[in-house]
């Protein structure tokens, strides 16, 4: 097994104003341009190749990430850890998915007209964890907030209806070991990025 530790994306507009981005590309604003600036990564994290989903919001990440790691690898992009396809509730506001759709908003098994059900990304996260596992060596994953429940799904067997049983921090790294028949077990959640150092 492997340690995949596992990021957010930083803030963006559309997650500031509680609108579903899934897969369109919307870039980070300022503030979360800043909460990933201090992110700091520790051995044996410091040294590691990165996965990144090749949405913009990751990719600007990543890149912030790498510029201030100095002793990190490779970025690998994948499509495997791209968000939720929303479908038509891509840029609609939650609140309003909430009201109109109701527990069906939450439903691990509902799949939005032209998207992806919770359910439907186990598959290519799967995926991922098995490739990825047989690399032998610890890898950062710059990802979303659907793919990282995905990891949890896996990991504990919560059928991705409602929310986690534990937070999951967007300010903070969640640290699975992942085998090659593409399980998932929990190392570490909501391990604290060490901010910059004093010069």
């Amino acid at each position: 097994m492997i340690e995949l530790v596992l990021v957010r994306h930083g803030i963006t507009d559309w997650n500031a104003a509680r609108r579903l981005q899934g897969q369109r590309d919307i870039p980070l604003n300022d503030e979360g341009r800043a909460l990933v600036d201090a992110w700091r990564f520790s051995p044996p994290y410091d040294a590691v190749d990165l996965s990144v989903s090749p949405l913009v919001r990751c990719r600007e990440t990543a890149d912030i990430i790498k510029s201030n790691n100095p002793g990190l690898g490779d970025i690998t992009y994948d499509d495997r850890l791209l968000e939720r396809d929303m479908g038509i509730w891509a840029g609609r506001d939650l609140r309003a998915v909430e009201t109109e759709f109701g527990d069906a908003a939450h439903d691990g098994g509902y799949r939005p007209e032209g998207g992806e059900s919770r359910r439907d990304m186990l598959v290519r996260t799967r995926d991922f964890i098995a490739a990825t596992a047989t690399g032998g060596r610890p890898r950062l994953v710059v990802t979303h907030r659907g793919v990282i429940r995905a990891f949890y799904a896996i990991a504990t067997g919560w059928d991705l209806t409602g929310e986690t049983a534990d937070e999951l921090s967007r300010r903070r790294a969640q640290v699975f070991r992942a085998a090659a028949d593409g399980s998932v077990e929990v190392a570490q959640l909501n391990l604290r990025l060490t901010a910059p150092t004093a010069n």
